[in-house]
């Protein structure tokens, strides 16, 4: 999928004039090229509108449950979505990344309709809301740059494929998730030994990443960036129970921004380089077991601004 996103950029972009297109880059920029030992920060902030199927779901034992909409049942139809990325340079090629996302989730509605949720009922006629929950990520990663492996064989390929700068990276990442109804005390229908919450940090496990950035200069000072990365996991055992059972951790993502940077190599700037584009991105998390299903699935598109900032 990461691949076919950069290739469908590369492909866009042949629409331009390979000329007037590609002849610009500003040799005094360093955006392309990381100095051994820089420091890069990024931060964003994106304004994110819910699209498609987002649910969330909660099983004990053989109670039913409800597939409770975030946007219909909750309310939810945006999140704030802000990023912060801290790259370490070992040299011009290989270094060190920590990722950090904070998903802020908002939203209000007044529920008709009694929901079955933990093993229990939440009431009708009530309004609710993710008031209380607490969305983290954090990760970690080994970040290559893969332009020095062949831009010295660019020359025979079409002027449009040139001048790329490709990283790729992999590592882990872990969620921190305590997703949470009413802040966890909506009003049940009958008295209720439970909260209105799932902990998925409790089960949760970290889960390999893979992704890839692609880079090119637009014009004097402005560069296009298109990120992507994603996980997958099936079904893994995360060590602990609930209700007797084994619990096993399901967890698949993807991300991905499209940005315009602008890259200005005046001293004045001191690297300070801000960006506006796209982000897309898809979340699920399922935990399953004879005792237990919970599930959650976000489905996130809206716009981002932010910075890049080389030191």
């Amino acid at each position: 999928m990461a691949i076919a996103l950069v290739v469908f950029s590369l492909l866009t972009s042949a629409n331009c004039s390979a000329q007037d297109f590609f002849s610009l880059r500003d040799p005094g920029a360093d955006l392309l090229t990381p100095a051994p030992h820089q420091i890069d920060i990024e931060a964003d902030d994106a304004y994110m509108f819910t699209v498609g199927a987002n649910t969330l779901r909660r099983r004990i034992n053989s109670f039913p449950d409800s597939a409770i909409s975030l946007q219909h049942d909750q309310g939810v139809s945006q999140l704030q979505l802000t990023e912060t990325l801290l790259s370490y340079w070992f040299d011009s090629v290989n270094a060190f990344q920590f990722q950090f996302r904070y998903y802020g989730i908002y939203g209000s509605k007044y529920e008709t309709q009694p929901l079955a949720f933990g093993g229990t009922i939440i009431s009708p006629n009530q309004n609710l809301n993710p008031g209380g929950t607490r969305w983290y990520t954090f990760g970690g990663y080994y970040e290559r740059r893969l332009t020095p492996l062949y831009e010295n064989y660019e020359s025979g390929l079409p002027e449009f494929l040139q001048g790329w700068d490709s990283r790729a990276k992999i590592g882990v990442e872990f969620t921190y998730n305590d997703y949470r109804i009413n802040d966890g005390t909506p009003l049940f229908s009958q008295r209720s030994p439970f909260e209105a919450r799932i902990r998925w940090q409790e089960k949760g496990l970290p889960i390999p990443v893979i992704g890839l950035e692609e880079r090119h200069w637009l014009g004097y000072n402005f560069a296009f960036e298109a990120t992507a990365q994603g996980y997958w996991a099936n079904k893994w055992n995360s060590g602990r129970s609930e209700g007797g059972s084994t619990v096993y951790d399901s967890q698949s993502g993807f991300e991905t921004h499209w940005r315009i940077i602008y890259a200005n190599p005046s001293p004045q700037w001191h690297g300070f380089s801000p960006f506006a584009g796209l982000n897309y991105n898809y979340t699920k998390y399922t935990q399953t077991g004879s005792g237990v299903g919970n599930l959650l699935r976000v489905q996130l598109f809206g716009p981002e601004l932010g910075f890049n900032w080389s030191i």
